[in-house]
């Protein structure tokens, strides 16, 4: 017969499982990823069109998230993160790369990754990947 103090923990983590973090993870799916320069700051950058159903995808999940940080990766590479301040709603966005490159990545490695392996994820900060 199960201890008391057996009963009580699981009983404590059973009503605390609904107040834990949920955290969700999408997939992207580019139509194209191109590397250039910024005009104005000459800072690196790639460009993403998505395919139609990704745009949804990103919309729904940007919409849940508003003053949340997400992260943006390709192959593993984190790419961006970012508290979402409205909905991302178009059929393309750009990323641009830190002081230090995308995570010592190139931004003509980066495009090259995303269109090899066909997309991105985005995911909730706390995710661990």
């Amino acid at each position: 017969m199960p201890s008391m103090k057996r009963l009580v923990c699981t009983a404590a983590i059973t009503l605390m499982l609904p107040l834990a973090a949920y955290a969700e993870s999408i997939t992207l799916h580019a139509a194209s990823a191109t590397a250039s320069s910024d005009a104005a700051t000459s800072a690196r950058v790639v460009d993403i069109e998505l395919q139609p159903d990704s745009r949804k995808a990103l919309a729904d999940f940007t919409r849940e998230r508003i003053g949340k940080r997400v992260q943006l990766r390709s192959n593993g590479v984190l790419l961006s993160s970012a508290t979402v301040m409205s909905p991302l709603e178009g059929d393309s966005f750009r990323i641009t790369a830190g002081e230090h490159g995308f995570a010592g990545k190139s931004a003509e490695e980066i495009a090259q990754g995303i269109m090899k392996s066909g997309g991105l994820t985005i995911d909730d900060e706390n995710t661990a990947k």
